[in-house]
């Protein structure tokens, strides 16, 4: 009687060399984030800067929206054209950002996981900012009037000039859902108006227009 060869499944992944799905991300590094930065004239948008320093511990009013800010990503890949005529294909397009939910403290609520726009093309050996709604409005709306502090985990999703995806690290970080959180306005001058760059109802840049 034949007997009969069985593999398991991990051994016929090794055999058949398979690529794995959303490689490479130790290489495409989300290390901080970032508020825009209100213009000091007072014309002009508000702006995003790798170098600007990191939000620590961040802040803002759920019943008001929900809380945006930049993620600054650096690709760590490398030049991959190694011979004449083979151009570099390790650029990371930025298409999307997934983004689960650890609740701290406070009252129970249903984070689910979301999917938010992102958009970038992050050169090797650079680094760049792309703006992500880190708390969608749906979030906002299930944290409603509760205080509570919430953990943010969150990756970039997207491929590489050949077509391949690939996603980031994940980067956690820290906000307070504070429902009687009001952002302080600067002081203008009339006929100029406060503005806030990313909301009024969340820690940002703010000026005058």
């Amino acid at each position: 009687m034949k007997k009969i060869l069985s593999i398991g499944p991990l051994a016929a992944l090794l055999l058949c060399g398979c690529e794995v799905t959303y490689k490479n991300s130790a290489m495409l590094v989300v290390t901080k984030v970032i508020q825009a930065t209100a213009p000091s004239s007072g014309s002009g948008g508000c702006t995003y800067s790798p170098e600007t320093l990191e939000v620590t511990f961040g802040i803002f009013n759920p019943l008001g929206g929900g809380y945006t800010h930049g993620l600054v990503i650096e690709n760590r890949l490398p030049d991959n054209s190694g011979s004449p005529g083979r151009v570099n294909t390790n650029d990371f397009q930025i298409e999307f950002a997934v983004i689960d939910y650890a609740q701290i403290d406070g009252p129970a609520v249903v984070m689910p996981e979301q999917t938010a726009p992102a958009n970038g093309l992050i050169l090797i050996g650079g680094k760049g900012v792309t703006q992500v709604d880190l708390i969608p409005s749906a979030i906002a709306t299930a944290i409603g009037g509760n205080t509570m502090k919430v953990r943010v985990l969150v990756q970039l999703y997207g491929r590489l000039l050949d077509g391949s995806r690939v996603k980031s690290s994940t980067f956690e970080y820290v906000v307070q859902a504070d429902p009687t959180f009001l952002l302080p306005a600067p002081s203008c001058t009339a006929p100029a108006a406060p503005f806030s760059c990313e909301g009024a109802n969340q820690d940002t840049g703010t000026g005058c227009r």
